[in-house]
């Protein structure tokens, strides 16, 4: 085990290799890494330490789980890990990359706890004339352990649908759930005879009436509010101004900060390319650090974080 040095540089990224970088800093230091690593044989980034390049797709995921064990290492036991990772065709064959990436990161000791399929409404066009195009990518969640790992749901709520929030108020709706039998584990402990009472009091303490506005609700937080799913509809980032092939969209990374990495605490990205994580990172009262191969795409990185308006002032852990 490492020993934690007297003060430990945030808000930065160290150019060159990850796992170096990675190897230099101390045991359970970070609170969350939230990462997009380079696609499969798709795209050359311009270095021979690169990984993406390699000649096989097993030894792709091997190298990348050599870069997640030092992350296993830095990341407090209270921690996240946060992967958006993609697929790849080689001779017209699927090369299934998230699904062996799962399983070797599951082998290796990590726990999947949630697979989010990111939905992008505006797909990078294909040539192919022979199969379907491909609108999606995996983001895996993983933990380090099954219990005590931070987790704030509050920012990932999200109000009832309107139709939704009508039926579950609405006399005739309680009617009917009168004589249903709701599980415990669902956490509805009620049974026949108080399942319209429950309702009633929910509508009371909510302030809905027949006839509310549902808009009004929402606005006034008084809507009844549900957890984020697990297809996240967003659109792929624009990078036309900024030169970098794999720009993640902001909205992609923004809820697993907001509910996995606690205020003030450190958000590591060990493939940092044009500066998206520091960016939100900052955004968020949160602070980071940051890994990149290539110096063009750091000094494009630092450019972004400037032209954000968010800040970049290097702090030293233990401040």
């Amino acid at each position: 085990m490492k020993s934690m040095p007297l003060l430990f540089k945030t808000n930065t990224i160290h150019i060159g290799d990850n796992i170096e970088t990675l190897r230099s800093l101390p045991d359970k230091c970070v609170d969350m890494c939230v990462t997009s690593p380079p696609y499969y044989n798709l795209r050359d980034y311009k270095n021979q330490k690169q990984i993406g390049a390699e000649n096989t797709v097993e030894l792709f995921v091997k190298n990348l789980c050599e870069v997640f064990d030092e992350c296993h290492r830095v990341l407090k036991d209270t921690g996240s890990l946060w992967v958006n990772i993609a697929d790849t065709y080689d001779n017209k064959r699927l090369q299934q990359v998230p699904s062996r990436f799962e399983i070797a990161m599951t082998d290796k000791g990590w726990y999947l706890r949630n697979e989010v399929i990111w939905n992008k409404p505006n797909p990078q066009p294909i040539s192919s004339k022979d199969r379907y195009w491909s609108n999606h990518e995996k983001f895996f969640w993983f933990v380090k352990n099954t219990k005590g790992y931070f987790f704030d749901r509050t920012p990932i709520l999200l109000p009832q649908a309107e139709i939704s929030v009508r039926r579950m108020f609405s006399k005739n709706h309680m009617d009917k759930r009168k004589d249903k039998n709701v599980s415990e584990k669902e956490g509805f402990a009620l049974n026949s005879q108080n399942q319209d009472k429950h309702y009633e009091r929910m509508r009371d303490k909510l302030g809905i009436e027949k006839g509310f506005d549902y808009d009004q609700l929402v606005k006034e937080g008084r809507c009844p509010m549900r957890p984020e799913m697990t297809v996240w509809d967003i659109s792929s980032a624009s990078s036309v101004k900024w030169a970098h092939f794999a720009t993640y969209p902001k909205e992609l990374i923004e809820k697993p900060i907001l509910s996995t990495c606690p205020e003030n605490g450190i958000v590591l990205d060990p493939f940092m390319g044009s500066g998206t994580t520091a960016i939100v990172a900052l955004e968020n009262n949160r602070k980071y650090i940051g890994c990149e191969l290539n110096s063009e795409y750091v000094a494009l990185a630092n450019e972004r974080i400037k032209d954000s308006n968010v800040g970049n002032l290097t702090t030293f852990f233990g401040e």
